[in-house]
């Protein structure tokens, strides 16, 4: 897992504590229901809304970019749609 934390996040209204979740998920603490908006590497899209989950696995070693998080789904597209 290879993250890079954009300086202006844009967050979910309920993201409260910005910089300890950035802390526990560099450390590879993964947060309940936590989405990353990230800047996609496909030319096709924009951004990339990737659970928390996912970025921990093994087999993800793609460097990210995150430009956002929120908790749910629903609030990352409302987040990129905004």
């Amino acid at each position: 897992m290879n993250l890079k934390f954009h300086r202006n996040l844009y967050l979910d209204e309920k993201i409260e504590n910005k910089d300890e979740l950035i802390q526990k998920i560099s450390e590879g603490i993964s947060v309940f229901n936590l989405y990353l908006i990230c800047i996609s590497r496909n030319i096709n899209h924009i951004f990339e809304i990737l659970y928390i989950n996912e970025i921990f696995k093994d087999i993800n070693k793609d460097e990210y970019i995150v430009i956002g998080m929120s908790y749910g789904k629903k609030q990352a597209f409302n987040i990129v749609n905004n």
